[in-house]
């Protein structure tokens, strides 16, 4: 009975160990993604603008572009505020630094953000973002607070750290 339980043992021990290497080995496909380019192709007549000095930049600077009009309610799951392109070229990308500060002035949060826009000169675009806010637990402190949940108040700086013209 020894013997039989042995063999026993044996076949599927190696049954076993012979199913192994499938389960291991397992294909799967994999597909290629294409890179996706950080910041947006510079084209001949295309001038990058990143920093206030105006004589580095051919005439233009940061203050060129303001950003104005922030929102973000406690239910939105964006924020929107509005560019102002006081430029005499037509703005197609802003890179943003945005801060998120409590009523105290603590930093809740920082983020650099890469904005495409359409903004022809010496006009205003709306521009919507996702929020930092994935559990809409935060307003900002000039809207108004919800009503029915309890909610916290924000402040928010923006800093325009670079911006692209066309």
């Amino acid at each position: 009975m020894n013997r039989r339980a042995l063999a026993i043992a044996i076949i599927l021990i190696t049954g076993l160990a012979a199913a192994a290497p499938q389960v291991l080995a397992r294909k799967t496909r994999l597909k290629v993604r294409e890179a996706v380019p950080d910041t947006m192709e510079m084209v001949q007549g295309s001038l990058m603008v990143c920093s206030p000095c105006a004589p580095c930049n051919e005439g233009y600077g940061l203050s060129q572009v303001r950003i104005t009009g922030f929102d973000k309610r406690a239910e939105s799951s964006s924020e929107s505020f509005f560019i102002t392109n006081t430029t005499d070229r037509r703005l197609v990308e802003v890179d943003l630094v945005i801060e998120y500060l409590d009523m105290t002035g603590r930093q809740l949060h920082k983020r650099r953000h890469t904005l495409p826009c359409d903004v022809p000169p010496g006009e205003t675009r709306r521009a919507d973002i996702p929020s930092f806010d994935r559990q809409k637990l935060f307003y900002y402190c000039k809207t108004p607070a919800p009503a029915r949940r309890q909610a916290t108040p924000f402040r928010v700086n923006i800093d325009i750290s670079c911006f692209y013209l066309r």
